[in-house]
């Protein structure tokens, strides 16, 4: 049986932690600095999700 890939497992580790980060987000009022900031990391970690999804489906 061949070895996974490790890629698959750090994306469903940046994926449980997108959503953490997603549930951390919503937990503060909208306009507020504290959501402001969380919204930009969640922006940053999105996009390494996606580019690593996008790796995994082109290799």
């Amino acid at each position: 049986m061949p070895e996974q890939d490790p890629r698959h497992h750090r994306l469903a580790v940046l994926r449980q932690r997108l959503e953490a980060l997603g549930i951390e987000v919503s937990s503060h009022p909208v306009g507020s600095s504290e959501r402001d900031a969380l919204a930009v990391r969640y922006g940053e970690l999105l996009g390494k999700v996606l580019a690593l999804a996008e790796e995994l489906e082109t290799s």
